[in-house]
């Protein structure tokens, strides 16, 4: 019998004791363990960035967004029920697109400079309580491979080949 299970046998009732030293000696053996290894490619072309609390604005988010409105034709925003400012402004640019998706509205349209434009002078969101925004469109999508998810705190961007 290991240590592990004697801890456990001599000490049923004090569970938070016995994890505690569980997680020490699972700790010290994993670490020395551990191997570096090469990260594997990403398969699909696309890479995830993420924004998270300590980005201040939403520069970086707005340059990648810059440079994916250069070649994109489409776009695609998608709002939750009830951010009705927000589909309102979206609804300027493109029209409701059918969709089975019940708790929220899709727009789509034409990538226009008037378009551009909107998404590229607004002002990063201050409601950032739950997720760090870098807009207030909690899905934008361009046909250039741009995907913006989680009010801009998820971006995945395609690799260029």
């Amino acid at each position: 019998m290991g240590d592990l299970e004697k801890d456990w046998e001599n000490d049923e009732k004090d569970i938070e004791t016995v994890v505690g030293k569980m997680l020490e000696k699972l700790s010290t053996v994993q670490l020395s363990e551990l191997e570096v290894s090469e990260e594997p490619a990403c398969e699909t072309g696309v890479y995830p960035i993420y924004f998270d609390r300590t980005e201040k604005d939403n520069s970086k988010w707005l340059a990648l967004l810059k440079e994916a409105l250069k070649t994109a034709k489409t776009f695609e925003i998608h709002c939750w029920n009830g951010e009705d400012e927000w589909i309102d402004v979206a609804l300027r640019y493109g029209t409701l697109k059918e969709s089975d998706w019940t708790y929220g509205k899709i727009v789509t349209g034409e990538v226009t400079p008037e378009f551009a434009a909107m998404l590229l002078t607004m002002p990063k969101p201050q409601d950032i309580e739950l997720e760090n925004k870098m807009t207030p469109f909690f899905n934008v999508f361009l046909d250039s491979g741009f995907q913006s998810s989680h009010y801009g705190a998820e971006l995945y961007v395609e690799e260029k080949r």
